[in-house]
């Protein structure tokens, strides 16, 4: 079982949690890092946040990771539409309608490649111009992510997600850290009382951080967690004094 113990600042209160990507950000693409993120989620619960997993991967998948983790409070698969808070409660699922929609559209289109979750689509990056047009009029939104585009009822975002997270976990505060790589993490940050990216983000994503990490993947994130955040946590901002710019290569 999971253990669920317990620039400026956009003010909404203390911090009360952290959202923190998967893959890229917690875990390299190889998919090493586990036992250093591990140790870094126990420092923030430690800290008194709540740690809420939120990824584009599947439930099924992100819950194991979750599990290996042991250290997360909640988890939010498929960029926001699946959602299990807090770690242990019966899950949610929203869009499920819209997704039955898009894949019945995207039946007659088997050049897409598509891949399924519970509610997520996805299609090859490459195809991302034509399926936004065989998919107009459905009320679904694209979202880039790696070599792949994620197809999602609008609304549905890793913003929403844990929001609707930190909601179930009743938490005094609604303000939260955010940790992230790629471009399906951007309204996440945005929607975050402070908001970080590791060295390894996309451009897109760098730019709209209010802390670069000066490393990549969970050194990275320990490297937010250790000095924004705990400092945001003791009443001061670091972010100006901080933030750092990832040199070009």
């Amino acid at each position: 079982m999971r253990n669920a113990a317990g620039g400026s600042l956009r003010s909404r209160g203390e911090l009360a949690a952290l959202a923190v990507d998967l893959d890229r950000t917690l875990i390299s693409p190889e998919g090493k890092g586990l036992k250093s993120a591990s140790q870094v989620l126990k420092d923030c619960q430690r800290m008194g946040l709540k740690v809420i997993l939120a990824s584009g991967r599947e439930y099924n998948v992100l819950s194991a990771f979750a599990d290996e983790l042991r250290y997360v409070d909640a988890v939010v698969a498929e960029n926001g539409a699946v959602i299990e808070a807090p770690a242990g409660s019966r899950v949610t699922v929203i869009g499920r309608a819209t997704a039955a929609r898009v894949r019945r559209r995207l039946a007659g289109a088997p050049w897409a490649n598509v891949e399924c979750g519970e509610v997520v689509v996805s299609v090859p990056r490459s195809e991302g111009s034509k399926i936004a047009t065989l998919l107009e009029g459905l009320g679904v939104y694209l979202v880039p992510n790696v070599d792949r585009v994620m197809i999602l009822p609008k609304g549905i975002s890793k913003a929403s997600g844990v929001r609707s997270a930190i909601g179930r976990l009743h938490l005094e505060s609604s303000a939260f850290a955010a940790v992230g790589d790629g471009e399906n993490d951007i309204p996440l940050l945005r929607a975050a009382t402070l908001s970080g990216a590791v060295r390894n983000a996309r451009p897109q994503v760098l730019a709209c951080a209010d802390y670069v990490c000066r490393a990549s993947f969970s050194a990275g994130v320990a490297e937010f967690v250790r000095g924004p955040v705990t400092d945001a946590l003791r009443g001061r901002s670091s972010v100006g004094r901080r933030h750092v710019l990832r040199e070009v290569d």
